[in-house]
């Protein structure tokens, strides 16, 4: 600052020396005051131009991260609700295996039949009614418009029971050109050294279309259905005695239409350890069966193709689970209505004259697979609900972390500014008192008037 020499009373120049720093000091000042009374160490763009931008997109990243931890709770309550649901579905499908069961026994009633059948239609009603009516925040859940893809499931055949005979014998080696062309898909199947397990059934596979949903099924006794696409239903075989020989008896029961009518039998008339195409492209090669094997059962349970879905109409649902653009999770929940399930025609009244009580034996199968699908669909949700579990730790952790940085950038260290605040307060009191005298200072010089 230039030196003031002289005495002028034209210009206070000590004046205006004075009111400079404390003109500076008082902005200071006012600056500290605002920064202590939000708690803020940038209040505006000028206070700190590039702190600010880093801060703000922190925030943003912050603010991100605190809303997809909500968004996955409240995920997390809509598969609840879900999960509720498919429990109480599992619960009436348990009770309908259970009265399958009891009218699977001859010794029950028509009447008795008939009374349980009421009781399972009325079951399969209350299944449909979750299924469609299960909603969250009014979101329907399991009626299937929010499926999203569903993986194809194979064919599968498994022998639910098979009954032993008489003599094992020896089995003539199984070659390829003797089973065809086939695709193992059961339980049991055929060995190269053509070892007889001493069973009604040999061994059992699919041939031809059993993997697809189209083409002929075939069948080689009288009544058999020639052509279609693969469906659910049960094989029963039961050795016999003819009158003429002895033979194996084949009944077939189609789930999907469970009606008597379409209950086909016929006789298996081939030599033990024949290759016998039966029903729904299964093959199954019979052990050595005799007279003394009169009586003995085995039962097969067929389950149909399930095509791949992929449900462009019907997409999964999307949960934001993170910050950034693209971080979500998708649930698919199929539909779990009675029609998905492939229960919708369960009949514990239907029979056949050599199984009085097939309808109710073959829905013993179907709510197993049932039962098995809503099982899955339970276990998908339950892994998807962990791992949204995990992203919503991982959104809160990453929100503490980033507000931290945040808050490093912007916040005040109000201990510094306190001191700092003090320190100014002092100097602008200082300048205000040095002020007046540098204002009464020009009156000095009257004293050079005599």
């Amino acid at each position: 600052m230039p030196g003031v020499g002289g005495l002028s009373i034209a210009n206070n120049l000590l004046s205006n020396a004075v009111q400079l720093h404390l003109n500076e000091n008082q902005k200071a000042l006012q600056q500290s005051v605002n920064r202590l009374s939000s708690g803020l160490r940038i209040n505006s763009a000028a206070d700190d131009p590039s702190g600010l931008a880093i801060a703000e997109k922190l925030q943003a990243q912050v603010n991100g991260f605190d809303q997809a931890s909500q968004n996955v709770q409240d995920a997390n309550n809509a598969a609840t609700v879900a999960d509720g649901a498919l429990q109480t579905e599992t619960d009436i499908l348990q009770r309908i295996r259970t009265l399958a069961v009891e009218a699977s026994s001859d010794i029950t009633s028509g009447s008795d039949k008939q009374n349980l059948q009421t009781e399972v239609s009325q079951l399969l009603l209350e299944v449909n009614r979750i299924a469609e009516n299960t909603q969250f925040n009014g979101i329907a859940l399991l009626d299937g418009s929010h499926a999203g893809f569903q993986p194809e499931v194979y064919a599968s055949l498994s022998v639910t029971s098979n009954g032993a005979l008489a003599s094992a014998g020896t089995a003539t080696k199984l070659t390829a050109a003797t089973l065809g062309e086939v695709t193992s898909v059961g339980s049991l199947t055929p060995t190269s050294s053509g070892v007889n397990l001493g069973l009604l059934v040999a061994s059992v596979s699919g041939i031809g279309n059993f993997n697809t949903t189209t083409g002929t099924i075939q069948g080689t006794t009288t009544g058999a259905r020639t052509s279609g696409a693969t469906v659910d239903g049960t094989i029963e075989l039961q050795v016999v005695n003819t009158g003429s020989s002895i033979a194996v008896q084949e009944t077939f029961f189609a789930s999907n239409l469970a009606t008597t009518a379409q209950v086909f039998s016929g006789y298996e008339l081939l030599s033990s350890n024949s290759v016998s195409a039966l029903f729904d492209n299964v093959q199954i090669i019979l052990g050595n069966f005799s007279t003394v094997d009169v009586g003995v059962t085995a039962y097969i349970k067929v389950s149909q193709n399930v095509p791949v879905a992929s449900n462009p109409n019907s997409p999964a649902l999307n949960f934001q689970s993170g910050a950034a653009e693209g971080a979500t999770i998708q649930l698919g929940i199929a539909a779990t209505n009675t029609s998905s399930l492939r229960i919708g025609n369960i009949n514990l009244l239907a029979s056949s004259a050599t199984n009085p009580s097939i309808g109710s034996e073959d829905a013993i199968g179907q709510i197993d697979n049932a039962l098995q699908t809503l099982l899955t669909e339970r276990a998908n949700l339950g892994a998807t609900i962990v791992r949204l579990n995990e992203d919503q730790s991982n959104d809160n952790i990453a929100s503490v972390n980033l507000q931290s940085s945040e808050s490093t950038i912007r916040d005040l260290n109000v201990a510094s500014e306190t001191t700092n605040f003090n320190r100014l307060q002092i100097l602008v009191q200082v300048g205000t008192s040095v002020l007046a005298q540098a204002n009464s200072n020009a009156q000095s010089v009257l004293r050079l008037f005599p």
